[in-house]
């Protein structure tokens, strides 16, 4: 592997609440040749996005994979992808939960204000198609909402 291989960013494929099937899906990658790792972004969740309700597991590949990676998963469809988060909308595994950017700080700043005033939950943002719904489960809301409220 060369230098520039061994440092790209990671990006993820797939986003499962599920550690087992997130390791059973990089184990598919990894047996066809595609650097992968299941991500636990806990300092994320307990620190940055003040712990929000749903533990979720990211299995990543490196960014040079992510088109050869994405292609096979959707030819080979494996058991274990069904219990990924897919966008209620589009039905991308594209997906980020919490919504929150983990790129900026304000929008960040300003998300966990509405979440310590109770203003807004932790929610699911589709990367595809923009859409915010939440998880079903308890407390939260069941009906998705999309993003682009306003009209033309």
């Amino acid at each position: 592997m060369s230098f520039w291989a061994k440092h790209q960013l990671w990006t993820d494929v797939a986003v499962f609440e599920d550690v087992n099937a997130g390791k059973a899906v990089e184990r598919l990658l990894a047996d066809k040749g595609f650097p992968a790792r299941t991500y636990d972004d806990r300092l994320f969740r307990y620190f940055l996005f003040l712990r929000p309700p749903r533990v979720t597991f990211r299995v990543q590949v490196r960014q040079d994979n992510v088109n050869a990676a994405g292609d096979f998963l959707i030819a080979a469809v494996p058991n274990a992808l069904q219990k990924a988060v897919h966008c209620p909308s589009c039905g991308s595994r594209c997906v980020s939960y919490p919504q929150m950017t983990r790129k900026l700080v304000l929008p960040t700043i300003l998300l966990h204000l509405g979440i310590i005033f109770r203003v807004i939950d932790h929610e699911c943002y589709c990367e595809h198609c923009h859409y915010i719904w939440n998880l079903p489960g308890e407390n939260v809301r069941a009906a998705p909402r999309p993003v682009n409220q306003f009209p033309l």
